[in-house]
């Protein structure tokens, strides 16, 4: 592919993007900054990139992908885009190259976020050092963001070290906590169990439950037998622990299927099938609000019932 084809193509692409980004901004309400995490009960802000940063792959045809004299021949958002991309694109072998893309960048929140995803991918390097661009970050949002990258990009590798970095994310403590122990489950469920049995005596309630919901979640994306089996383990001396934990396998499980979701609450969910419901109406809410609320006429226990109208209609 030459490199006209190539930016032809890619700013083709970009354009489509940005359109359905500024769609949805336009028609999605502000409460879309919430995600319920307890049975609509308690509630936790988005991180701006929960799913963290993603260095772009070499593309085919001659060079690399991007290039800064590609980057110079755009304008606007395509422009900072393009430097963002250059930026990940750099990082893992020329930092500075990388920081200098970053500082290309006109709008100020997208600079920031590229100087985040720095800090999480060049935390594989040296991890010290990334947190230190972290620490350079002005806007609290996403200096607290980096770090809850950096916890991310470790979560499986080095567990210790990745609740540790969660400790230091600042406004998304929680969040990272939730999502580091649920990247744990995946991959050795009796430690991620092991370790949200560890913080019972430690924390808040919030944090506590939390912990649980992301069990059940994240492991319920990649194995629902295990997630079911895992959080029939989780300590009945609080019943909202086992109830999110059972929460997160219908919201993990909606994500793909809602109906196949529906069913695995109905058939194996026992005593917190509702529970498992409500996880499933938390998800579409999210994309159908009408839909979320029908969903919650099957939830037996009118205590649930009336919280899943409640979140819906919110």
């Amino acid at each position: 592919m030459t490199r006209l084809r190539f930016w032809s193509l890619y700013v083709a692409c970009l354009a489509v993007c940005l359109g359905v980004v500024h769609g949805l901004l336009w028609v999605m309400p502000p409460a879309q900054a919430a995600v319920e995490l307890d049975l609509a009960t308690d509630f936790v802000a988005v991180p701006p990139k929960p799913r963290g940063a993603e260095a772009p792959k070499p593309g085919d045809g001659d060079g690399s992908a991007y290039t800064e004299e590609a980057c110079l021949a755009l304008t606007g958002d395509f422009r900072d885009a393009c430097f963002h991309f250059l930026a990940l694109q750099r990082v893992a072998r020329d930092l500075e190259g990388a920081q200098t893309a970053c500082a290309s960048i006109a709008g100020g929140s997208l600079r920031w976020e590229c100087e985040a995803d720095l800090g999480e991918l060049y935390s594989r390097t040296d991890r010290a050092r990334a947190e230190g661009l972290c620490g350079g970050i002005p806007p609290k949002k996403w200096r607290d963001q980096c770090v809850f990258g950096i916890a991310m990009q470790w979560s499986t590798d080095d567990p210790d070290f990745a609740r540790g970095a969660c400790d230091r994310a600042g406004m998304w403590r929680d969040f990272c906590r939730h999502d580091v122990n649920g990247e744990v489950a995946q991959v050795d469920p009796e430690a991620a169990l092991a370790w949200c049995k560890s913080q019972l005596l430690t924390g808040s309630l919030l944090q506590r439950k939390t912990c649980f919901h992301g069990l059940g979640k994240y492991l319920g994306r990649t194995d629902p037998p295990r997630a079911l089996a895992i959080c029939q383990e989780v300590p009945l001396d609080e019943p909202l622990y086992r109830e999110n934990c059972f929460h997160g396998i219908g919201w993990a499980v909606a994500e793909s299927d809602s109906e196949a979701a529906l069913r695995l609450c109905r058939d194996r969910g026992g005593a917190w099938s509702d529970s498992c419901r409500l996880g499933v109406s938390a998800h579409a809410k999210r994309l159908d609000p009408e839909r979320a609320y029908a969903l919650c006429a099957g939830v037996s226990r009118s205590d649930l019932r009336a919280r899943c109208e409640a979140f819906a209609r919110r």
